[in-house]
């Protein structure tokens, strides 16, 4: 008997650093599916109409933390995205490595706004709600271009590569900084287009502060692009946009409100127009506890397209908490882009979606 004791206590001996180890590593993710019927009308031309199963956003990753004493932490993360209704698709979502402390949050590499990195302007957006946390038909803020999306309105930067990322709160005030190095060279190709010159895309530096005082949450933000591998004024690339954001909660329902302004390098020959400004409003209705309602009405213009044009989106939806963790969710969701100035003036692309949908966290 004290033979197994003795055998016993030393392997526990043994695995306590291991076990000490990985308790500071977190494994995460999220299935989410939807179950989506979509039609659209192309300048007349009706097309789809059928039911398509449909992965929304679904994603794993690993997190973790470091105590470095003094108060000092280091932090670092991947987060994988996952086709989850084909099980396929394997890509990269956000990755970082950085320091933690009293006075705030520092990171670099992939910045997305999940974990510890930041998206400024995109998470500040996303304070206007939405019942499928920014995914699939029923997104109501789009995380890709700046630009250009045919159906959804308001569109901000969420996912940059060789970023640095900076995160504080100051006196009830909110900050995130986020400052991206998007060249494509590396030093295996530094001499284009200039010989030691490394960085020629488009670097983007952004700043957004947001304050909450009981039931109110205001906040701005500010994105600049500096466009180093072309004359951007050809295409009257976005120089900067200034954003503001605003919510309320009555008790019985929520208002959500977003205005932003984006100046163009030049201006569009087929409009006269150097700028583009887009709003948005939403509603959320709590109806018991774990469900609710939810509207939005969100306007934009696209002025730098080459054929500039005003994309407006409306949205309607029910959801049901079935857990902390678990959602399900209906709703219809009616994009219309219409293009107002060159040579199809008069042309309107329009699509339905009538989504169902079922989120996990684990």
């Amino acid at each position: 008997m004290n033979k197994k004791l003795v055998a016993a206590a030393l392997g526990l001996a043994f695995a306590a650093p291991v076990f000490a180890d990985s308790s500071n590593v977190t494994l995460y993710g999220r299935v989410h599916q939807a179950l989506d019927h979509q039609s659209v009308d192309d300048n007349g031309d009706k097309i789809g109409g059928n039911f398509a199963l449909e992965d929304v956003s679904s994603r794993f990753g690993i997190k973790g933390q470091e105590d470095l004493g003094g108060g000092l932490s280091l932090v670092f993360g991947y987060e994988f995205s996952v086709a989850a209704d084909a099980n396929a698709g394997v890509g990269g979502r956000h990755s970082y490595l950085g320091m933690k402390g009293a006075w705030g949050t520092f990171v670099a590499g992939k910045q997305d706004g999940g974990n510890e990195t930041v998206a400024p302007l995109y998470t500040q957006a996303s304070l206007t709600g939405g019942v499928s946390n920014q995914g699939g038909p029923l997104t109501t803020i789009g995380g890709g271009s700046a630009v250009f999306n045919d159906t959804v309105a308001i569109q901000r930067v969420q996912r940059l590569d060789n970023s640095f990322g900076y995160k504080t709160n100051i006196a009830g005030v909110s900050i995130e900084a986020r400052h991206a190095l998007t060249g494509t060279n590396n030093n295996f190709n530094n001499d284009e287009p200039v010989a030691g010159i490394k960085e020629n895309g488009t670097r983007q530096t952004e700043i957004a502060a947001t304050y909450k005082l009981g039931a109110l949450t205001i906040g701005g933000g500010l994105q600049a692009f500096d466009q180093q591998a072309e004359d951007p004024t050809t295409a009257a690339s976005p120089e900067r946009t200034v954003q503001g954001v605003a919510a309320y909660n009555f008790g019985a329902f929520s208002l959500a409100g977003l205005v932003a302004q984006t100046s163009l390098y030049g201006t569009n020959a087929a409009n006269g127009e150097d700028s583009n400004t887009e709003y948005l409003l939403s509603a959320t209705f709590p109806l018991t506890a774990n469900s609710g309602l939810f509207g939005s009405y969100s306007d934009s213009e696209r002025n730098n397209q080459v054929d500039p044009a005003e994309v407006n989106q409306a949205q309607i939806a029910y959801y049901y908490d079935l857990s902390k963790r678990t959602r399900t969710y209906v709703g219809f969701n009616r994009a219309e882009n219409e293009i107002v100035a060159g040579a199809n003036t008069g042309e309107k692309f329009e699509q339905d979606n009538f989504t169902i949908g079922l989120r996990h966290n684990f």
